[in-house]
């Protein structure tokens, strides 16, 4: 009897542990349960939206720079001092006035010679001539040839002495200003020529029209064609706004800055705009239709440069942006990667980063 008691409690106790072992797993199921739930629960959840096409009518406001029509650092063309020098900064000089006199001493000294030596030779050479001419058996054609040979060249070399003397006198190439003197009277200057590195006499500007000078953005650069319309306006110039077309376009972008020069002439008979001041051009750009674009607060700067951040599979992606048109509250996106199914993050950009699992909500626009 006593036996087949313990027999039972034995049993009793098997039926126990094994009760006990089987709850535990139950209370591990339910716990790695809980736990994966509460790691779901905690996926940082950001507000996202798709790029929609919009159209666009934007103005493009780009700082600009007066440039001269045309500038130059005038040069002798040929050696001498400065006998008297007639501009000073500021004067404004015509096309082909004299800015300055020089004086060659030397070159007067081979004119003489040569006009010296040109009338001995011309009349070596009438003299030959007429004796052929009346006895050809004493005087050969030999000896007429070379006489005029020699009568040529003396004549050809007094008329190039004659040139240069000429070049003393220095003339302006265009009407314009003169905004540069650099040198004075009695200077000796040498031929620029000649010389590899001569004085320079005076600056000479052609300030009308004026060149405005714009670094247009690539992005913008199918936007704009010679003739678009422009606002200018000086800040230095209060109240004046100048209306203006594109004049020119140069052909390819400069490969530091990736810009475009563009220029644009002003008339400046009044003389108000002076070379070197900063302009504010408000080009009219045309409206362009259909475009993808989005909401200004997808934007994110990163390292000074525009980004966005897309949801990929639950997973943030930084996108470098490129950007068009822009209006007060969306811009265009030109990123090819960037479609209407994409889901571009609005809100909660500061609290995720690259690489991040996020639960992406869509917001209803």
């Amino acid at each position: 009897m006593m036996k087949r008691n313990k027999n039972q409690l034995l049993i009793s106790l098997l039926i126990s542990v094994v009760l006990l072992c089987s709850c535990g797993n139950k209370e591990h199921e339910v716990d790695s349960s809980a736990k994966e739930d509460k790691m779901i629960s905690q996926l940082q959840s950001v507000e996202v939206v798709n790029p929609i096409e919009r159209s666009f009518t934007a103005n493009i406001l780009i700082t600009g720079t007066a440039e001269p029509n045309q500038k130059v650092t005038i040069y002798a063309m040929e050696s001498g001092y400065v006998q008297n020098i007639l501009v000073d900064i500021g004067d404004v000089v015509a096309k082909g006035a004299v800015i300055a006199e020089l004086s060659n001493p030397e070159l007067l000294r081979q004119l003489e010679e040569k006009e010296a030596q040109l009338s001995a030779n011309e009349s070596t050479y009438k003299r030959l001539s007429s004796i052929q001419e009346k006895t050809p058996a004493l005087t050969t054609i030999q000896l007429v040839e070379d006489a005029e040979a020699n009568y040529l060249t003396t004549k050809a070399a007094v008329s190039s002495i004659q040139d240069r003397l000429r070049f003393l006198q220095v003339k302006a190439p265009f009407s314009g200003k003169v905004t540069k003197r650099m040198i004075d009277n009695g200077a000796l200057i040498q031929s620029g020529l000649t010389q590899s590195r001569p004085q320079g006499i005076i600056e000479l500007q052609d300030v009308n029209p004026i060149r405005l000078t714009i670094p247009l953005p690539e992005s913008d650069i199918v936007s704009i064609n010679k003739g678009t319309e422009v606002d200018v306006s000086f800040p230095e110039l209060p109240g004046a706004l100048l209306k203006a077309k594109v004049s020119r376009m140069a052909g390819a972008l400069d490969p530091a800055s990736k810009t475009l020069l563009v220029e644009i002439d002003l008339d400046n008979s009044d003389d108000k705009i002076k070379p070197g001041m900063y302009a504010k051009a408000l080009v009219k750009v045309n409206s362009r239709k259909g475009v993808i674009s989005l909401p200004v607060t997808a934007q994110s700067i990163f390292q000074n440069q525009p980004v966005v951040l897309i949801v990929n599979n639950n997973e943030v992606e930084q996108v470098s942006l490129r950007k068009g048109l822009a209006g007060k509250d969306y811009f265009e996106v030109l990123n090819p990667e960037i479609n209407a199914n994409s889901l571009v993050i609005v809100q909660g950009k500061g609290l995720v980063k690259a690489g991040q699992i996020v639960t992406p909500v869509l917001k209803n626009e």
